[in-house]
């Protein structure tokens, strides 16, 4: 089903069958699950490169680490540090959401990265069962981030995914995790939507190589353009099928969705109430950067990075994730910026 089609249907059906947004949280909620890619994991992805390729074992609980892919320390490790919830963090760099749509492989682990729905819900699933995990359902808050990597280059921005699989399908895929997750037990959700990928130095209309998009090409403006439509798409349909289906398909359950693309576009376009740092506050630019073989890597000023809006070509920074992990802890403590909830 075609992108537009696909969203009149769930329009019209959230028209006719969805409540009102409900009114914003006010839990009290003392765990953190997390699922995702690069923008969440912060040790996962480590973990299968030091014993090659091979999955954490049931029980195993991803360590705090200051080296994610922000150049710190991950918004959700800062989400735990604001709230003093316990995180069981299940992202892994690289990831998206499902490998039999949009599969990436990777040569360190001579395998596919593991994606949501094969690895990351499957491996909290066996967790969970181990009884590793101390989970109190009414205190606990799923948060999903996927699709950086899923509508990125050298997937649908390459028409690279699997023969016959869409934007749609990537769609469904959030949402089937949702309800697999729902059947475990999870009754309050975040979905965080879709980061504005094109005002990201990879994907924004400035040229150059990358070392995450190989075959990137040279026309920016077309790049940057067809990423910004896909990017809203996406995250219109989110929100349509959020408001068509959550109570028929999560009964019981509360859904936020967490606006990180207006978000991290208002840092974007008013840095001054974001950033910090003594060099001049930079949104364009990135802080560390390498050659696409990486043989050559350099820091930009590192005593400097909170000044950026952005890690590398892709990752936001280790200040944007505080941004965001503020953000997230108004929204589970019932604040209403930034966010709606359904």
């Amino acid at each position: 089903m075609h992108i537009l089609s696909l969203a009149l249907s769930l329009l019209a059906a959230a028209s006719t069958v969805a409540a009102a947004p409900q009114k914003g949280w006010n839990g009290n909620f003392k765990t953190h699950i997390a699922f995702g890619d690069s923008y969440t994991d912060e040790s996962r992805l480590s973990y299968l490169i030091a014993h090659n390729g091979t999955n954490p074992p049931v029980g195993w609980i991803a360590p705090d680490s200051n080296s994610s892919a922000s150049g710190g320390h991950s918004w959700a490790r800062y989400a735990t540090y604001y709230t003093g919830a316990t995180l069981y963090n299940y992202a892994v760099s690289g990831a998206v959401c499902s490998n039999e749509l949009t599969p990436r492989f990777l040569s360190s682990i001579n395998r596919d990265f593991p994606d949501v729905e094969g690895y990351e819900v499957p491996a909290f699933a066996a967790d969970l069962r181990s009884g590793a995990l101390d989970v109190d359902w009414k205190t606990t808050v799923v948060s999903l981030w996927i699709g950086t990597n899923d509508l990125g280059g050298g997937l649908f921005m390459d028409h690279a995914q699997k023969r016959g699989a869409t934007e749609v399908d990537y769609t469904k895929c959030v949402w089937k995790q949702l309800r697999s997750l729902h059947k475990l037990g999870a009754r309050n959700f975040v979905l965080l939507n879709i980061a504005p990928l094109d005002l990201s130095p990879l994907y924004s209309t400035e040229p150059g190589p990358s070392r995450f998009w190989l075959n990137k090409g040279t026309n920016m403006t077309a790049i940057s353009s067809t990423m910004a439509s896909t990017v809203a798409s996406v995250n219109e349909i989110f929100s349509l099928r959020a408001a068509a289906y959550t109570k028929s398909q999560l009964p019981n359950s509360k859904l936020a969705i967490l606006d990180t693309n207006s978000l991290l576009a208002d840092i974007y376009h008013r840095p001054e109430l974001y950033l910090n740092g003594t060099a001049p506050l930079n949104v364009t630019g990135y802080n560390y950067g390498c050659t696409a073989d990486y043989s050559r890597c350099r820091t930009y000023r590192g005593d400097d990075r909170d000044a950026f809006m952005w890690y590398d070509e892709l990752h936001p920074s280790e200040q944007v994730g505080r941004v965001l992990a503020k953000v997230w802890t108004e929204v589970v403590r019932g604040g209403k910026k930034w966010v709606t909830f359904f």
